[in-house]
């Protein structure tokens, strides 16, 4: 498994700095954000553009990457979910170094991708809630970000 984040991390990290990232800055969450968004986005087997719009955004805005670098770090990101990644060793691996906050950003951005296309399916529900357990988060943690960004998009709230 650590090979192939080193891998995903490598190519990231040459084509969007163009050199290694500055000492302490880690893009850890950066690729797990990004493959974790893309699973989401897949979970209903429908892959809408409002999905892969959100996760433009998503990345642009959160992970501080400049618009020109979008398309590699998107061909980064298929080619790792194309890899067909482990959810509990690639979360695993990835979650000792994010802090409480990272990880519930990341769970926030699973629920803005999920909810795009203003349908939050039942798959897409289960993924989240899977990756958000894996991520080490509280139950009351994966329901206040469903609620907080189903408000945010107009959905109705009530069922958990």
């Amino acid at each position: 498994m650590s090979g192939f984040l080193d891998k995903f991390r490598n190519k990231v990290t040459s084509g969007v700095w163009k050199q290694p990232p500055p000492k302490g800055k880690s893009i850890d969450d950066k690729i797990a954000l990004g493959v974790l968004l893309w699973v989401v986005a897949k979970a209903d087997n429908k892959f809408l553009a409002q999905e892969e719009n959100q996760i433009k955004e998503v990345i642009t805005d959160y992970c501080n990457i400049d618009k020109g670098d979008l398309p590699l770090v998107l061909n980064s990101i298929k080619e790792a979910e194309r890899e067909a990644i482990d959810l509990y060793s690639f979360t695993s691996t990835i979650s000792k170094d994010l802090n409480y906050q990272a990880k519930i950003s990341i769970l926030e951005n699973l629920f803005r991708v999920a909810c795009s296309d203003k349908d939050l399916d039942d798959k897409e529900v289960e993924t989240i809630r899977k990756i958000s357990s894996l991520l080490g988060l509280e139950h009351s943690d994966f329901i206040n970000a469903k609620i907080k960004i189903k408000k945010e998009f107009g959905l109705e709230t009530f069922n958990f």
